[in-house]
């Protein structure tokens, strides 16, 4: 019998497994406490100033760390990372609760190269420096591509997970935020460089954008990544899992932002999405399902997750095994 870290593994590396995963249940997370807000500032260590309502945490729109890309070495103060207790927080991570027959999973950041500076100084000047000072954003971006390089070592040091996650959501809903060229150009470089660092030390590479990739799914695999996490489902992505077939590991699936996410779904909408995400993107396998977190504490929302991850269990234990 298979535990569900073998399991994991299997779909992860493209192959099919004896059902499908689940990220909700199957994984044991690590996210190492560099992230968090200055609590008499209310910002991280690159200035940016967080708020937080029902639907989560984002910068405040009200707030600027920097008004000039060139001022981003007065601003950042990237934390010493050898200062901190990587073994008692290797402790604490395989401590109470951890489950050794699950999955383990480093996530070494959320915002990423591209969204770091856009968080920084607002989309609009964000977006304008590409054009209006690109050596000073490049610099910017290899800074924050050597810091997550330097912190991927630890995690693979002292973690040693069998996955090291990296995010950076560099689409929208409705697309990527930038043309392929200017992709190659500013960010592939340094996206290939944090693959790497994350393949050196064991563990496979694991790829978020929550958006309409486009053309970057198949940069994103060009780059070395192993697992692409989120990628908004549509016609495009489909067609990009009949074109890559097993190159092409989906964690996500579910479509989030279809019918059956809008408060009060059916029950029979719910299980028919779980359904289809499945038949869509891992009926050969190479996918771990995951429905992107429902938004809300809700009563709706509780009952489409009980929906959901039951469906998950039975419709996701027999499609491999028929």
């Amino acid at each position: 019998m298979l535990t569900p870290k073998e399991n994991w593994l299997i779909a992860a590396k493209g192959g099919k497994p004896a059902w499908v995963p689940s990220f909700t249940e199957d994984a044991n997370v690590f996210l190492p406490p560099i992230w968090g807000m200055d609590p008499e500032t209310g910002t991280d260590f690159c200035n940016v100033k967080w708020v937080t309502d029902d639907t989560g945490e984002m910068p405040d729109p009200n707030w600027r760390a920097m008004e000039d890309v060139a001022d981003w070495r007065d601003v950042i103060a990237f934390p010493d990372l050898s200062q901190l207790d990587w073994e008692q927080l290797a402790a604490d991570f395989h401590g109470d609760g951890y489950d050794p027959d699950k999955v383990d999973i480093a996530m070494a950041n959320t915002a990423g190269i591209f969204l770091i500076p856009i968080n920084m100084m607002g989309w609009v000047d964000g977006l304008c420096a590409i054009y209006e000072d690109p050596e000073e954003l490049d610099a910017l971006t290899a800074a924050l591509t050597d810091f997550l390089v330097e912190l991927i070592g630890y995690l693979g040091r002292y973690i040693k997970p069998d996955i090291i996650f990296s995010g950076d959501d560099i689409a929208s809903g409705d697309g990527p935020f930038f043309s392929r060229e200017m992709f190659q150009e500013h960010y592939k470089p340094h996206f290939r460089r944090i693959a790497d660092a994350i393949h050196e030390q064991g563990a496979l590479a694991e790829f978020h954008c929550c958006g309409n990739n486009g053309y970057l799914i198949e940069e994103i695999l060009d780059m070395g990544y192993d697992i692409c996490q989120l990628p908004v489902p549509n016609d495009d992505l489909r067609a990009d899992k009949e074109r890559f077939g097993d190159r092409l590991v989906i964690t996500g699936g579910w479509e989030r932002h279809g019918d059956a996410g809008l408060p009060g779904a059916s029950e029979e909408v719910v299980r028919a999405s779980v359904r289809k995400a499945i038949d869509d993107f891992g009926r050969d396998g190479a996918l771990i399902f995951w429905d992107g977190g429902i938004i809300g504490t809700s009563e709706d929302s509780k009952q489409k997750m009980e929906w959901l991850m039951d469906e998950l269990r039975e419709y996701g234990s027999r499609i491999y095994q028929q």
